[in-house]
Formats: structure tokens, sequence, C-alpha cells
């Protein structure tokens, strides 16, 4: 999770789109992700709780009105030929 928290920040959308799991990965869209990216100034990444497949997690950012924001998700990984992949998420409040 904190790899790819920081390839948002970094704007590594290749990177993003190749840890999505490839049962989910071609249902992304790269400029989707890119956008999100790039709209956002990432501020900090906080891992609230974590399992041996998911990850609930409170990324930080200021949007693109400038409004401050918090990007609060439980992430879903699976793993594939013995590498983690991001395979879905749902949105907390």
């Amino acid at each position: 999770m904190r790899a790819r928290y920081t390839a948002f920040t970094m704007g590594l959308i290749d990177f993003l789109y190749d840890t999505y799991h490839p049962e989910t990965r071609s249902e992304q869209d790269k400029n989707e992700i890119k956008q999100w990216a790039e709209e956002n100034r990432w501020l900090k990444l906080d891992i609230t709780r974590s399992t041996s497949n998911a990850v609930e997690f409170k990324a930080y950012y200021i949007a693109a009105d400038q409004k401050e924001d918090i990007h609060y998700e439980r992430s879903i990984f699976r793993q594939w030929e013995g590498n983690w992949y991001y395979l879905d998420g749902n949105l907390l409040h």
C-alpha cells in the first residue's frame, strides 16, 4: 500500500496500473488514474489497520478545488505468482 501511495504522489501511472491484480487490471483506465494522481496534492498516508490481505488507510490530500480531504479506504490485495496486487477497495466514512 505504501508503494502505491508513493506512486500516486510521484505520478508513476504505469506502476499503479501494473500493481492492479490481473483479474481487475483490464477494468482500469490509465488516463483516469493519471488524472486522480495529478489533480491532487498528496500530503500523507496513515495505515489504520491491516490483515494478511487487506489494508485500511487514510490518504490526506488537497483536492483540485484547494480543499483538504481524506481518502479513507479498505483495500483488498490478492497474491498472484508470488506477488501481491491490489484487487479492489471500499470507501469508508
